[in-house]
């Protein structure tokens, strides 16, 4: 399903894919706040058109350009035993600081609730571990 919102001028760019982190609290005055603060809090989002369209924004100050969106599914790691697709899992802090590891994004990206639930909609790979853990790629929703 494709949603129209505002995002700052210099992001707004095809192909960019985003966690919408919810509202600030500078929006909460703004006559055009339901536009950009219509996404779902710690969804991902990939944006599939720009338009010409640019607002004036107290949050950005290079304004802000309306793009349509899609939501996209949160790729993460999970720990893989017992992981079937269409279970219910709880994410789990993994409590990694190897910043250098290839992984590292995958296992902590923006957006994740530690101790949320999510509905798993695929299994990927398994993923190399420096802490050898049983990690596999997932696609969440």
């Amino acid at each position: 399903m494709t949603h129209v919102t505002l995002i700052g001028k210099r992001l707004a760019k095809k192909g960019l894919e985003f966690a919408f982190g919810g509202c600030l609290p500078g929006c909460q005055s703004c006559e055009i706040k339901n536009s950009c603060c219509g996404l779902e809090k710690n969804k991902w989002y990939r944006i599939t058109d720009v338009r010409d369209m640019v607002h004036e924004c107290q949050v950005h100050s290079d304004k802000v350009r309306v793009v349509e969106v899609e939501e996209i599914p949160l790729r993460t790691s999970v720990k893989g035993r017992g992981l079937i697709e269409g279970s219910v899992v709880t994410l789990d802090n993994k409590h990694c600081k190897n910043i250098e590891c290839e992984n590292y994004q995958l296992c902590n990206p923006p957006g994740i609730e530690t101790g949320d639930k999510y509905h798993v909609d695929k299994i990927g790979k398994k993923l190399e571990c420096s802490k050898n853990y049983d990690l596999k790629e997932v696609e969440l929703d």
